[in-house]
This record gives C-alpha cells, sequence and structure tokens, in this order.
C-alpha cells in the first residue's frame, strides 16, 4: 500500500462520519469518476442556479404588477376585450408583438395582464412597466445622485431586464410627455429597447395604445379611418424608427365597447 492509502486506512480506523467517508471516497476514486462526480456536481448548481433566478424573475413581476390585474386570466376576459380571440391566441402564435389599442377604459391593460399571468404560469420571464415610469427609471440621474450606486445599479438591471425578458409589457404608450431633449431622450431610448427585442426570436412585446372608439361608426371605411390615425400617431410622434420596428410582425388587437371606469362611477350627490 502507499503512504496514502496506509493514511487513509488508519483515518478509517479511528475516525467516522460524513468526513472521513469524503476522504476516503477522494481518495479511492479515478480520474474519470472524479470528473463525472465533478460535472454533476456544476449542472446541480446551474439548475439550482437557474430556479432562483427564475423565482426572483417571478416575484419581482408579481410585486411590481398592479393589484387590480392578479387574478386577470383568459377566463375572466369579456368578449370585446378578446375580439376574435386574438388576445388569448396571440402568445401561441409566434407573433412578436401585440398591439392593443383602443379607447380609454375599455380593458386594454387587463388583457395584457391576462396574457403576461399566462406567460408567467409557462415559465417564463415576464417584465411589466407603464412606459412612463418606465422612461422615468432609466432617465439621466439628476448631479447629486450621479454617483448613488443603488439607483445607478437599478437604471442598469432594469434596462438589461426589459432588453432581455420573454415578455415585455409597455402599458400606456403616448401618455408620456415631454418637449426637446426630454422628448429626443425617450424616442432614443425606446428605440434602444424595441432594437435590442427585435434582434431576439425569444422576445416577444405587448404595448398598449389609446385610440379612437370605431363601434359607434356605420361603416368599416370610417372604422378603417380610426385604426388607421391611431397607427399614423406613432408614426408622427415616435418617427419611423420606432414605427419600422413595431411593423415587423405584430398583430393589432382592437378594444372597445363598454367603458368599465363609466360604468363604476357613482353619483355623490344622489
Amino acid at each position: 500500500m502507499t503512504p496514502l492509502a496506509d493514511a487513509v486506512a488508519g483515518y478509517r480506523r479511528q475516525a467516522g462520519g460524513p468526513l472521513a467517508a469524503a476522504i476516503a471516497r477522494v481518495a479511492d476514486e479515478t480520474p474519470e469518476a472524479a470528473a463525472a462526480a465533478l460535472a454533476r456536481d456544476d449542472a446541480e448548481a446551474l439548475r439550482n442556479a437557474a430556479e432562483q433566478r427564475a423565482a426572483l424573475r417571478r416575484r419581482r413581476y408579481e410585486d411590481t404588477r398592479p393589484k387590480a390585474y392578479t387574478w386577470a386570466s383568459y377566463d375572466n376576459l369579456i368578449a370585446q376585450q378578446d375580439p376574435e380571440g386574438r388576445g388569448t391566441r396571440w402568445l401561441q402564435s409566434g407573433h412578436k408583438i401585440a398591439m392593443l389599442v383602443g379607447p380609454s377604459g375599455h380593458g386594454k391593460t387587463h388583457l395584457a395582464y391576462a396574457i403576461g399571468n399566462d406567460a408567467v404560469n409557462r415559465g417564463l420571464w415576464v417584465e411589466a412597466w407603464p412606459v412612463l415610469e418606465l422612461l422615468q427609471t432609466l432617465a439621466p440621474l439628476p448631479v447629486h445622485a450621479r454617483f448613488d450606486e443603488v439607483r445607478s445599479r437599478r437604471q442598469e438591471t432594469t434596462l438589461d431586464a426589459v432588453k432581455a425578458c420573454d415578455l415585455l409589457i409597455l402599458d400606456d404608450l403616448g401618455v408620456e410627455t415631454g418637449s426637446g431633449y426630454v422628448a429626443d431622450r425617450n424616442i432614443e431610448q425606446l428605440t434602444d429597447i424595441l432594437t435590442a427585442r427585435d434582434t431576439d426570436p425569444n422576445c416577444r412585446t405587448i404595448i398598449t395604445l389609446n385610440g379612437g372608439k370605431t363601434a359607434h361608426l356605420a361603416t368599416e371605411a370610417e372604422q378603417s379611418k380610426v385604426r388607421a390615425e391611431a397607427m399614423k400617431g406613432i408614426s408622427t410622434r415616435y418617427g419611423a424608427r420606432i414605427e419600422t420596428r413595431l411593423q415587423a410582425d405584430m398583430v393589432g388587437i382592437w378594444v372597445e365597447g363598454e367603458c368599465f371606469r363609466q360604468a363604476s362611477t357613482w353619483d355623490p350627490f344622489a
């Protein structure tokens, strides 16, 4: 026996427990067995890290999701929120972008979160942001905060997430205000995000946008004109760079009918 084998044998006689067993296993292992054990350990560590990362992403989505949409699902959509089943089928359709358009208060955001909740339950990485809040989060920090590592890190993490996540919900495109430098900065930021997502075939995006009501119009030509005006507004406000990225592989879903906000209003003087 070699000196190492003698030492191990002596240790086995004198001590027991996990440490002795581990030392004995290492002494007895062949190089091939050691490599296989290391590969198994690495694979298990990677699986654990992926599970922890997925759990963190899901928790972040659930923490930032408005409480009103916690239970949004395909089962509690009404017909006006899912015309011709275009919303409930979109996630499986393969199209990269869903544009949910219609008058304010008619259920666009509810449909967006119904899709988002379904995607999360399927194990996808979902990020959801009101456009105004996202742009404010990514805006250059004021002078007094430029060396704030926490805020700087949050900006970097947010930008990386919205560029790379499986599904991004951008709610209320067009409500952000600004002119001159602020407007140009917002457009550049949105262009940067959409460009990154356009080049990744696994990235899907939902955008909600306010548009006029068409249900009261008599002809399809009149309805088409209102829909065209909504799309023209994107071109006018954001320019061709964003318009062309949105047009690449987009499904339009027009949501209108009863206004939920008007239906739920009350008269305090009655």
